[in-house]
């Protein structure tokens, strides 16, 4: 099994192999993972900010020290000495999430001509942050002697720092979740660059968030899915979500707006409101996947774990309402938990063969490739980078491009087939209604015959056209609904297309095999032997087998088969035939070969015509006959391995044997289960002379 799907999806595994040589690129040139690197502005713990210098980490030089109960004040952590309770950083930025308050401190000595610098914190999401600088806080907006805090985004402040005059600072941070505190301190003017750069980032990243929420929007109203319904709802709350990761609402609306003020008394911090947010796009990119993976059917051992995680993401949801102590931390685990599920039942539908599964594994290694890096982080695995700050952001981009481009692709061929379906639908459906139609009035024409012959048959002639009426005209008016309703325009569901669809020719087929079973029925019950001598007539066989051949090509064509005649003349024989038994046996022997075949697979026709007679064979593709149902297929009532109800009584072989027999020719079968079957059909030309059976068989 895993080398058929590995052959059947190369290309598929060269698009895999790709993007995860480009994740593993992108995480080979945008994580740092060395801890402890060595810097020339360091000394001894202390910061030194040299001549020319514009930017400098923090994280390198500073020192922390955990206050888990958060009781510890700026004057007590004075007094605690550097060496005994706080541990130096060695460079880390993320300190898991056992924490709830961390002090930081950290001495600066300003060698250079400026003394302006702006220290910037950048996690927008932690509850409180308390600077002191040489024992003044700084905490609000107002200019004091040792500086003042920014209004950013991030928790910005701008320093004072004198030249050569050593400066300690002390933070107090506090967060309910995950300690993640990249620090820098920078120059004004590298401040307000990066600052005029992620804005424009954020403009164009948002932008394009909002351009693919109302294409999706659109694909909803367009498509009547309810996938794609619950894929914007994911867009949507995902958008929120990192909208409050880097601290926008804040600077937009004000600290102070009524929104704000609202969300943080619901769910207490901004970590949290975050998790809430986050949390609800997780619940509905479940339900999404669900929808479009159909894991009960493609990844049944996960079906359980997935519907247990989507059922567990509201009261995930009411927990941070109300606060329950520790939830983000088990909420942040959550998160992980579901990461793992939603890539395990991804990658087992597509072992199992779901099409739509292949476009989501794209992009799923895409967001999830690039965001791994910020989950890492989290838990103070990695350092802080560009790609763990901004690594769901990057991702979401790359797996909203991909599915837009999926979702592009599959309306398109689903449009496309759909109006060749109907057009094609329509001409054959319009052939099948004439031709049932032709054959309706040749069936009543010689059922009456044949009452006012077979005077002892007549309660029996009577019960058949009672039931005509109602074994044809029931799927006929069933086929002439489906034909009006797509003549006068009207829509049915995506998905019950196709259904539709094989409904209607399940009819069609039901009623040509009644009706070919009739018209039997009625030539093999007559007692008159004249009538059967009647049918016989004198043909030349090359223009007999021509003209039977194009009506069996385009019963095969209306099939959705493709065809393929061959007539190999030495001579031209005139032979005595009865012409409508010899179309029976083709017919039924094409009809088998229809209905065992799979779609545009291909049916041959060959005949050979020489002065010892006629050969006529009829090869397919389809799933072949097994020996031991080989032997028998010329039986009464012998289907093989097959049963279908709608297409007939099991006699069609049978009946085809005994109508050839009668000419005195043969019958052959040859069969390799898996490559299809061959039907051979020998008139001589010696014994050509036609000796009806008596009595008959009905089929």
């Amino acid at each position: 099994m895993r080398r058929n799907f590995a052959e059947h999806n190369r290309l598929f595994l060269f698009s895999i192999s790709l993007f995860v040589a480009g994740v593993a690129l992108v995480w080979f040139y945008f994580i740092p993972w060395d801890k402890s690197p060595e810097h020339s502005n360091m000394l001894n713990s202390e910061i030194r900010l040299t001549e020319g210098l514009q930017q400098v980490r923090l994280n390198e030089g500073m020192h922390v020290l955990s206050d888990p109960d958060g009781m510890l004040t700026y004057a007590q952590a004075q007094e605690f000495r550097t060496e005994e309770r706080f541990a130096p950083a060695s460079g880390r930025s993320s300190f898991g999430l056992d924490g709830k308050t961390y002090w930081i401190q950290t001495t600066i000595t300003n060698e250079s001509t400026l003394d302006r610098w702006v220290l910037r914190l950048s996690n927008a999401i932690v509850d409180s942050v308390d600077l002191y600088a040489d024992g003044q806080q700084l905490n609000t907006t107002e200019n004091s002697d040792n500086g003042k805090k920014l209004d950013d985004h991030y928790w910005s402040y701008e320093l004072v720092l004198p030249a050569n005059h050593p400066v300690t600072l002390y933070l107090r941070v506090t967060t309910m979740g995950a300690m993640i505190l990249p620090l820098d301190l920078m120059n004004a003017s590298v401040y307000y660059d990066k600052l005029r750069a992620e804005f424009i980032l954020f403009g164009l990243y948002y932008g394009f968030v909002m351009l693919m929420a109302a294409y999706i929007f659109m694909m909803y109203i367009f498509m009547k899915n309810v996938a794609y319904f619950y894929y914007l709802l994911y867009i949507i709350f995902f958008a929120l979500s990192q909208l409050v990761w880097n601290g926008l609402p804040q600077e937009l609306l004000g600290e102070q707006s009524e929104l704000i003020r609202f969300l943080l008394r619901i769910l207490g911090s901004y970590e949290d409101i975050f998790l809430f947010f986050f949390i609800l796009c997780l619940w509905f990119v479940l339900f999404f996947l669900d929808r479009v993976l159909q894991i009960k059917v493609y990844a049944p051992k996960l079906r359980y774990a997935a519907t247990a995680i989507k059922w567990a993401s509201p009261f995930v949801v009411l927990a941070l309402l109300f606060h329950l102590p520790g939830f983000s931390t088990i909420a942040i685990w959550y998160e992980f938990i579901v990461f793992m599920v939603l890539i395990a039942s991804i990658f087992y539908s597509v072992f199992r063969g779901n099409i739509a599964a292949r476009y989501i594994v794209l992009g799923v290694i895409s967001i999830f490739g690039l965001a791994i890096p910020a989950v890492l982080y989290t838990f103070g695995l990695v350092q802080h980078s560009l790609l763990t700050h901004y690594g769901y952001q990057l991702g979401s981009i790359t797996e909203f491009i991909i599915f837009a481009a999926a979702l592009s692709y599959q309306t398109r061929q689903n449009e496309r087939g759909k109006i060749n379906a109907q057009r094609q639908m329509i001409v054959n459906q319009e052939k099948l209604v004439r031709t049932l139609e032709q054959w309706n009035e040749e069936l009543e024409h010689t059922v009456s015959e044949r009452t006012e012959k077979l005077v002892h048959s007549q309660r029996r002639r009577s019960e058949l056209l009672q039931n005509i009426s109602h074994d044809i005209r029931s799927p006929l008016t069933v086929v002439q609904g489906g034909i009006k309703a797509m003549m006068l325009g009207i829509q049915v569901r995506p998905g019950e297309q196709n259904k539709h669809l094989e409904d209607l020719y399940g009819k069609v087929l039901y009623i040509t095999r009644f009706i070919d079973d009739l018209f039997q029925l009625s030539i093999d019950e007559q007692d008159d032997s004249n009538s059967h001598h009647q049918s016989k007539e004198t043909l030349h066989m090359q223009q007999w087998v021509m003209k039977e051949f194009a009506f069996l090509e385009e019963f095969i064509r209306i099939a959705g088969l493709q065809c393929e005649t061959e007539i190999q003349a030495d001579s031209d024989p005139v032979m005595t035939v009865d012409p409508h038994g010899m179309r029976r046996v083709l017919t039924n022997l094409v009809h088998n070969a229809c209905k065992y075949s799979l779609a545009n697979k291909r049916i041959r026709l060959e005949a050979i015509i020489d002065s010892d007679g006629v050969q006529i064979s009829v090869e397919d593709e389809g799933q072949g006959i097994a020996a031991e149902h080989l032997v028998n297929i010329f039986e009464r009532a012998n289907r093989g391995a097959q049963h279908d109800p709608l297409t007939g009584s099991g006699l069609g072989l049978a009946i085809a044997k005994e109508i050839v027999e009668q000419h005195g020719g043969t019958i052959t079968a040859e069969s390799l289960p898996g490559r299809g079957s061959t039907f051979v059909v020998h008139l001589p030309a010696a014994n050509n002379s036609y000796v009806p059976a008596d009595g008959g068989i009905s089929s």
